[in-house]
Formats: C-alpha cells, structure tokens, sequence
C-alpha cells in the first residue's frame, strides 16, 4: 500500500504507533440496565472542571453489547502489538502453541481453567 496507508500513525513519544481515541466506558453491557458513556471527555479532572468536554450516555443494550466488543477488539490489538515487541526484544518467533503431546506435558491453555479472571473472562466472552 501506498503513505501513509503503509505506515501506522505514531501518537507516543517512543513511536510505539500506540494512539488510542476511542474514549467509552460501558456498564452492564449482558444485562438490560446496559448504558455507554462516550464523548470528548477524558476521565480527568481537567476535563470535567476546566475543559469544554462533551459526553453522551446511551442506554440501549445492542449498542453496549457493540461497544463492549469494540473494547475487546481494541484490548486485543495492543495486547498481541505487546507480545511482538516482547518476541523481537528476546530474538523469538512469535507462533501458536501446540497441544500437549506427552502424558503430564501441561497445555498452554491450563491458566484460562485455573485463573480466575481468565475463567470469569472465558465465561462472559464465550
């Protein structure tokens, strides 16, 4: 592709490409008191002191369910951008993890069924 498609913006001083502008906070998104908070403000108290900020709440379930996914999606970017830069700074390949093979061999999979955050994650996301 051609610039600046090509190229990621940078929006940090490390040029990471790490920009976030999506600014929304979902509550209750599985439930049918759903709501979403979402605007120019920033959660700051500069924003909601000295700033002119705008922020919108919307309570409507399908547009919190679509918020909430949009979250995961964004959280799941820059967690995989996390685990390249983590494999380039160790000289590793970044792959897939294969499937125990040998009696005992433990899965790489076993903390999602034994964390419990990662249980709890498991079971809303699923």
């Amino acid at each position: 592709m051609p610039e600046p498609f090509k190229s990621e913006p940078t929006g940090s001083s490390d040029g990471a490409g790490t920009r976030l502008h999506h600014k929304f906070v979902v509550i209750d998104s599985d439930k049918p008191t759903a709501r979403v908070y979402t605007g120019s403000f920033n959660f700051s108290g500069a924003a909601d002191i000295s700033n002119g900020e705008n922020l919108s709440l919307i309570r409507d379930r399908r547009i919190a369910v679509s918020y909430t996914i949009e979250g995961v999606r964004i959280f799941d970017h820059y967690e995989f951008r996390v685990f390249q830069s983590d494999a380039k700074k160790a000289r590793k390949k970044l792959q897939l993890g294969k499937p125990p093979r040998k009696p005992g061999e433990t899965p790489w999979w076993l903390e999602d069924y034994t964390n419990a955050r990662k249980i709890k994650d498991r079971e809303i996301f699923a």
